[in-house]
């Protein structure tokens, strides 16, 4: 290719960048259409002898974009419409449901943004205007007043939900599911239907169980088992973490007592705690309020925190941290070497357990990196003065190289799967 030659292929490409680079700085929604159709381009696109000269695929995804952008505004534009006919046939405005304009007002702004929200909204209050009829008034119109009024708040309603949607952009089913979800999870605290099973922890020297995790679990208002990594974020995103972690500890620290009056003193009891509960000022006081202090408490409370916990604000971590080692509870660092921790500030913490992610433990009789790893962390916690728990012992290989490396405490299914109170077997585990 000659220098012309190369010159006038630059001028064919130019604009086409230009136009990905505009698409690329205003995305188009992404739905279901859009993700199959560019899947199907990245896929045809890594075929041999794949060639550009037929049809454009990245072509074809913006055409789906724009495809789904026009049924989702036709999708909207029947629902005003349908609220209107509803309206209408019901005896006009004023009517409470006008209010469900709101619907696909907030849908038309989370999902076109701020631009779909307002036109959503314009369009609803025309469809609702001062010509609709009213026979409560004399005139059988609506006041100009009233209407404007109504207006104005769905403009705002409008630029308040696409400004929350840009803040948080996330699906809108994923936002219709979390509002669900964290209903559910409050009536759920209300009316004590949350569970709590527990996993043994496994001394790995000589098979005693020294003490279970609590785990948080909940079914829904049908009875269906929800997953506890779907409701747990749901209930971080909705601000329900403070009443589902509040109600975890009561009943696991009811249960350590009576446990205690039974086994005898010195059993853990481990429960874990939400970064953003963590940060949350009432923590100390609720924990205090319904663990009380160590001199009065039979069992060793230890709680258990994650990276993300630390490195979200070290500072105000290490004072919760050393609030709770005053209090007389253990700190169990959670998924450690998955998170983006820093030794010199583990090094400054308070932490008594590393819990050693089962992301490693799950090959560490396989992969010699895997048991690199591990004896890493083990080293570690020894150098830190701390203890080591390996989560997700599946097999008897993998306790067996657990125990060479030196790991202290074992939790896994093999050691014993989480389950109620009663039946949790406190018997002496074989590791030898």
């Amino acid at each position: 290719m000659d220098a012309s030659q190369g010159q006038a292929q630059r001028a064919r490409t130019l604009p086409d960048r230009r136009r990905n680079l505009r698409l690329n700085r205003h995305p188009l929604p992404q739905g279901f259409a859009v993700t199959t159709l560019r899947s199907g381009s990245v896929a045809v696109g890594a075929l041999p002898h794949a060639s550009h000269k037929g049809i454009g695929f990245e072509r074809i995804g913006n055409i789906g974009a724009r495809v789904e952008v026009v049924v989702s505004s036709g999708l909207i534009l029947v629902a005003i419409a349908l609220v209107t006919l509803v309206i209408v046939v019901t005896g006009g405005a004023p009517n409470p449901l006008a209010h469900v304009y709101y619907i696909p007002i907030l849908y038309a702004a989370a999902r076109h943004g701020r631009v779909g929200g307002l036109v959503a909204a314009v369009t609803s209050g025309l469809a609702v205007g001062p010509w609709m009829p009213a026979p409560t008034t004399a005139t059988g119109y609506q006041s100009l007043r009233d209407w404007t009024v109504r207006l104005a708040l769905f403009l705002v309603v409008a630029l308040v939900a696409a400004w929350l949607a840009r803040q948080r952009p996330q699906p809108l089913d994923l936002l219709l599911r979390d509002v669900v979800l964290g209903q559910g999870l409050r009536a759920a605290v209300r009316k004590r239907r949350l569970r709590v099973h527990y996993q043994p922890l496994v001394n790995l020297s000589d098979g005693r169980v020294i003490g279970v995790e609590a785990l948080c679990r909940w079914s829904d208002g049908h009875q269906r088992p929800v997953a506890p990594d779907v409701f747990i974020p749901a209930a971080e995103r909705t601000g329900a973490i403070s009443l589902v972690g509040h109600e975890m500890l009561r009943m696991a620290t009811e249960q350590g007592d009576q446990w205690a009056n039974v086994h005898g003193d010195g059993m853990t009891m481990s429960v874990n705690v939400s970064p953003l509960e963590l940060c949350n000022p009432g923590f100390l006081r609720g924990l205090g309020a319904l663990a009380g202090e160590a001199k009065v408490r039979r069992y060793c409370l230890c709680v258990e925190i994650t990276e993300t916990a630390i490195m979200a604000d070290p500072d105000k971590a290490l004072v919760t941290l050393t609030a709770l080692r005053e209090m007389g509870a253990l700190i169990a660092l959670d998924d450690f070497g998955t998170g983006q921790s820093s030794l010199a500030y583990l090094a400054g913490l308070p932490i008594d357990i590393i819990k050693v992610d089962q992301s490693f433990v799950a090959t560490v009789d396989t992969a010699p990196t895997s048991r690199a790893v591990v004896e890493a962390v083990v080293r570690i916690a020894s150098a830190l003065g701390a203890a080591t728990i390996a989560e997700g012992i599946e097999r008897p290989s993998q306790l067996r190289v657990l125990r060479e490396l030196g790991c202290d405490i074992g939790q896994g299914y093999f050691l014993g799967r989480p389950t109620t109170a009663d039946d949790v077997d406190w018997a002496a585990r074989t590791v030898a």
